[in-house]
């Protein structure tokens, strides 16, 4: 299959796109032929998106804002490929967070995932279309770690809400799959520090962080058709760190 052509008529919104995994993905579902709607935060990164593919409709938005995130999917095109990866992390002791900060963590990492599908769901379901949706969870989801409390509950979250729409939406022709990375080389990866960067190559059997190329390859698996009898599946790409 040429690649212009694994998404070819597809509409994929990807959130988060402005960086990392996010744009990694949206430049590969243009490459393979969908129409790609980008949303983050982050104005100046959009730009540069927009000006390397101005094919690209990018929509600057604070996905915590549940309302405004709302009336901006109510408003687009009907979106046949999702891909929630938007996320925001801390470092701090669980036993420390307050009340605004896991707030926030589970405004952006968690009950955006669910205000997005709700309203792509309804629009599919309505029209009697299929979909695909990909949850970008993480490693974290399913190995606690010090340090990272707020972050890891966000993402055990996000891959409990896979489970739960893929059991909901599967009658209307929806998958819903999830993909748990562990560290990846971004910037948000970044964040956690030379030291557990460390720890963490250290105890990946295969002997490095992932790459951006290594998380996009399954999340475009997962959406395509190749993976059309799957779905409430949290796909691990982690190099065996779980397995060490």
């Amino acid at each position: 299959m040429s690649s212009k052509s694994r998404f070819a008529g597809k509409v994929a919104l990807v959130t988060g796109a402005g960086r990392g995994i996010g744009r990694g993905t949206a430049e590969a579902l243009l490459e393979h032929g969908a129409k790609v709607i980008a949303l983050d935060i982050i104005p100046e990164n959009l730009k540069k998106l927009k000006d390397k593919y101005p094919e690209i409709t990018t929509v600057q938005i604070d996905l915590g804002n549940w309302k405004a995130t709302k009336e901006v999917i109510e408003g687009l095109p009907t979106v046949d490929c999702l891909v929630n990866n938007a996320a925001v992390f801390r470092k701090g002791s669980i036993v420390d967070v307050s009340e605004e900060e896991i707030s926030y963590i589970l405004d952006v990492n968690l009950k955006a995932y669910l205000n997005v599908a709700q309203v792509v769901a309804r629009k599919l379901i309505a029209e009697k279309r299929r979909g695909a949706f990909v949850n970008v969870a993480s490693a974290a989801a399913n190995k606690p770690a010090a340090g990272f409390g707020a972050y890891c509950i966000s993402k055990s979250g996000v891959q409990m809400l896979t489970e739960v729409l893929a059991c909901e939406l599967g009658p209307y022709g929806i998958r819903v799959n999830g993909i748990n990375p562990s560290l990846v080389n971004t910037d948000m990866g970044k964040i956690v520090g030379g030291e557990v960067i460390r720890i963490v190559t250290e105890r990946t059997p295969l002997g490095r962080i992932g790459e951006v190329s290594d998380i996009v390859n399954g999340i475009l698996f997962l959406l395509s058709d190749e993976s059309s009898y799957m779905t409430g599946h949290s796909l691990v790409i982690d190099g065996g760190f779980l397995k060490n």
